[in-house]
């Protein structure tokens, strides 16, 4: 596992859970996927001076959860509406075992409605991956029904003909968004963070550890060749730093090499979790991987998302703050070497756990709100490629040093 634990049936860091198994855990793993643990935002109370002192509020940073609502603020959201939204799910790719489950929502008055888009649907949801002009377009879309277009993934990766070709039948055909952007009507991807400070009596010899590491680096990576250009960022990389690589892109990680199982944690100063494309707001779920209990290790960070403004000051090393990859491995390197500095880091990141946001929680929340707008405010045509494509994969900045 990414955090420490006993060391038995040691795996791949590309297998391992997305969450593991903590104490406040919920599982939600189902068949022929990769399982994983939702981590569950704070539910312990924490003084309102330590969150105002040490946690600033953003899209991506939660310094509170969001208030529970009680059951007779449920109940009038339901005797207002009169009737619960209908959910229909409408898969292009892969069939999704689970089915939508809205009772332990904050807006809960929605049901699943089954996979037939029927003029009694209210809400259609459209999973993007592999969408393409074969999958059969309902008809027509009645005015008082929402069609989602749902990605979480890099457009770059999709598979999709509704976004890649200017003239498919889908790409004016949606009228609402849930994707990893943050101008999305929905935000769905990877994670947030949770500030979930420790109490002094549980913190640990952060400088301690820092001590304890014996290497400077670690990218594990399956996709070499990449719109990114991150292959050669690490290779200029590597001429002042070690990185050990491994994957698909590098060794091959064997059950017994301990710099790439299940202490690697232990083992590394630094992760680098490189995005493979410049897309506009996606962080990869690797990011989120290192927020997790005991997972003592800082990621070095490079894509198209403002990191210092979503994410804790010193929580990440973030590529962007640097003329090239020269300038960023000494910078790793000038950390190795300095160890009540790069202790802060490892302080700052351990104040914060990844929790997942929760797509149908997320949904039925737009629908009320949605619902509550005036009529013609509901209205809205989705450009796919326009609002998704076209501006939104940016080319990466030139390795400025490289050579040098």
């Amino acid at each position: 596992m990414l955090g420490s634990g006993p060391k038995t049936a040691p795996k791949h860091i590309e297998s391992l859970p997305m969450f593991p198994e903590r104490r406040k855990g919920e599982y939600v793993g189902s068949p022929g996927q990769h399982k994983f643990y939702k981590m569950k935002p704070r539910d312990w109370f924490v003084d309102p001076q330590i969150i105002k002192r040490y946690c600033r509020e953003t899209n991506l940073t939660q310094c509170s959860p969001p208030p529970r609502r009680s059951e007779l603020e449920k109940q009038a959201d339901r005797d207002a509406r009169g009737r619960p939204f209908r959910v229909t799910v409408y898969r292009a790719f892969i069939p999704d075992p689970t089915e939508p489950n809205f009772s332990e929502c904050n807006y809960n008055n929605c049901v699943y409605a089954g996979k037939e888009v029927t003029p009694q649907s209210d809400a259609v949801f459209v999973y993007a991956v592999g969408l393409d002009e074969n999958f059969p377009q309902p008809p027509v879309r009645l005015p008082h029904q929402v069609f989602i277009f749902s990605a979480y993934e890099p457009v770059t990766v999709l598979y999709s003909t509704a976004i890649s070709h200017s003239n498919s039948k889908w790409r004016k055909f949606f009228n609402a968004t849930m994707t990893y952007r943050l101008d999305s009507d929905i935000l769905k991807n990877y994670g947030l963070l949770d500030f979930q400070p420790k109490t002094q009596k549980d913190l640990p010899d952060y400088r301690a550890i820092a001590r304890s590491k014996s290497r400077t680096a670690i990218w594990i990576v399956s996709h070499c060749k990449t719109q990114s250009n991150r292959m050669a960022y690490v290779k200029e990389m590597q001429k002042y730093i070690t990185i050990d690589v491994f994957g698909k892109c590098g060794e091959k990680c064997e059950v017994k090499d301990e710099r790439c199982v299940e202490d690697f944690n232990v083992t590394y100063r630094f992760y680098l979790a490189f995005e493979n494309s410049f897309t506009t707001d996606f962080v990869t779920e690797k990011f989120f991987k290192l927020f997790i209990d005991d997972t003592h290790i800082v990621p070095v960070v490079r894509g198209d998302v403002d990191y210092n403004r979503e994410f804790p000051e010193k929580s990440l090393v973030n590529a962007a703050d640097f003329r090239g990859p020269k300038e960023l491995a000494l910078f790793l390197k000038h950390l190795e070497e300095n160890e009540a500095e790069y202790s802060k880091y490892l302080e700052v990141k351990d104040r914060y756990r990844a929790v997942e946001i929760d797509r149908w929680c997320s949904l039925c929340q737009y629908l009320h709100k949605l619902w509550s707008l005036p009529e013609s405010r509901r209205h809205r045509v989705v450009d796919l490629r326009e609002d998704l494509v076209l501006g939104h994969v940016r080319t990466p900045p030139p390795l400025i040093n490289a050579g040098e």
